[in-house]
């Protein structure tokens, strides 16, 4: 009889005590003393400052603000934040004091994208950052489209290459960049002598320079100065200079 109560006892002691351990197991889930009450957003040490307003940023954070620091999803957060643009990582801590901390490393623009009159951040991949114009991103490419752009769009990744390409390989030509202009897949640079070079699409790139170097040897040897350069026949290059009379406009036929 001692040891079927010694038994019975240990089961309930065992029972009190899980019930217990729920009871503040469900304290704990629910008491507002364990709810985040501050949130605080830092750039990472080794990210550029934010080329996107901090504001979104803020926003997504906030979302922690009243939630259960032992129900949180720190990782469905942290994915939430990485998908925003301009946001290369992000690290989520929440604390049992009721602070998190989120820590964002941001994506630098290495462009400035220009369309319909207002300027844009875009990243390596071509995502649109913010609506801005950074005049310490050395690149500055025109796009002559209408449609207006939104951070998360997409520009041309294949413009934003070979536009690089060309504004860093120009300058051994003599040839310094004013304006790079992309239309309908075609590249134009306007250079500060106020010469149009047409490169056509982005292909080939290597061989339009060559040509280009060519057509600028020649009109240099001629005492000739250029106007314009044509480079998409890349194997007969055409040029115009500055003293040729005006191409003749297309006139509509008359009709009896």
């Amino acid at each position: 009889m001692t040891e079927l109560r010694g038994g019975l006892f240990t089961k309930a002691l065992s029972l009190v005590i899980a019930m217990l351990a729920s009871g503040v197991l469900i304290w704990f889930l629910n008491s507002p003393v364990f709810d985040v009450r501050n949130v605080a957003v830092h750039r990472a040490d080794s990210s550029p400052p934010p080329a996107v307003d901090p504001a979104s940023i803020e926003a997504a954070a906030r979302r922690l603000i009243g939630e259960n620091v032992f129900r949180i999803d720190a990782k469905a957060i942290k994915r939430h934040i990485q998908d925003l643009p301009g946001v290369a990582d992000a690290t989520v801590q929440v604390g049992v004091d009721g602070r998190a901390t989120v820590t964002v490393a941001y994506e630098a623009p290495v462009a400035n994208w220009v369309a319909n009159g207002q300027s844009y951040l875009v990243n390596a991949s071509g995502e649109v950052l913010a609506e801005q114009f950074e005049p310490k991103v050395p690149l500055t490419i025109e796009d002559d489209s209408v449609n207006p752009l939104v951070p998360g769009d997409v520009v041309s990744v294949g413009a934003l290459i070979a536009a690089h390409q060309l504004q860093s390989n120009l300058p051994l030509l003599r040839v310094i960049p004013s304006h790079i202009r992309y239309s309908e897949g075609q590249l134009t640079v306007v250079d500060h002598a106020g010469r149009e070079l047409d490169f056509g699409d982005t292909s080939q790139l290597d061989a339009k320079l060559v040509a280009l170097y060519a057509v600028l040897e020649q009109a240099n040897r001629l005492g000739e100065r250029i106007a314009s350069v044509d480079l998409r026949p890349i194997e007969r290059p055409t040029y115009r200079t500055v003293d040729a009379p005006p191409l003749a406009s297309k006139q509509n036929p008359r009709t009896p």
